[in-house]
């Protein structure tokens, strides 16, 4: 470029570039052909991936459980206790002795043929398939205690007149009195 004031002559570097020329990112200047402004590079779409999407899966999902556990007595707190005594439960049933189970049967079995509990002693409860473990506390011909092994305790199981009484944990023997039998409900 000329100087108009002196006759001298001196270079522009910080001039725009001409049409058809590269800027310093590599985009063209100016329009580039075809009357369009210059091109310029897209940035790459990003991909979501399988780890994101199960990420936000997971947080979508205890957030839904933690907002349905709250809405339950006792919250979340009461929501989580009652299932870790669910699985205790499960436990201890799954660990208890077989053959309480067996003898519980054997004798619903006798009283439904005969309408009694017959009295038994230990080699015909072993010819029956009941095992060391159980005890079995002959009442009388209506009534009847097994006990045994469940789930690292002991458990007493009453049957009156073909009735099965549930469970009470620890050793009980025969109730006083059979209609009202305690600590059996």
């Amino acid at each position: 470029m000329r100087h108009p004031a002196s006759d001298s002559y001196f270079v522009r570097l910080d001039v725009d570039p001409h049409a058809g020329q590269t800027t310093s990112d590599g985009a063209l200047a100016g329009r580039a052909g075809l009357g369009s402004p210059g091109s310029r590079k897209r940035r790459p779409r990003r991909r979501t991936s399988g780890r994101s999407v199960f990420i936000a899966l997971l947080i979508v999902g205890v957030g839904a459980w933690t907002f349905w556990a709250s809405q339950r007595p006792g919250g979340v707190s009461g929501t989580v206790n009652g299932f870790v005594s669910h699985v205790r439960g499960d436990v201890a049933k799954v660990s208890a002795d077989p053959d309480i189970a067996t003898a519980r049967q054997f004798y619903k079995g006798q009283y439904q043929a005969s309408k009694a509990y017959p009295q038994m002693t230990e080699s015909d409860l072993a010819a029956a398939g009941i095992g060391v473990g159980v005890t079995v506390d002959w009442c009388n011909a209506q009534a009847i205690v097994i006990q045994g092994a469940d789930g690292g305790g002991t458990s007493s199981f009453l049957l009156v007149a073909g009735k099965d009484h549930g469970e009470v944990t620890g050793k009980y023997g025969c109730p006083t009195d059979p209609s009202h039998p305690a600590p059996w409900k």
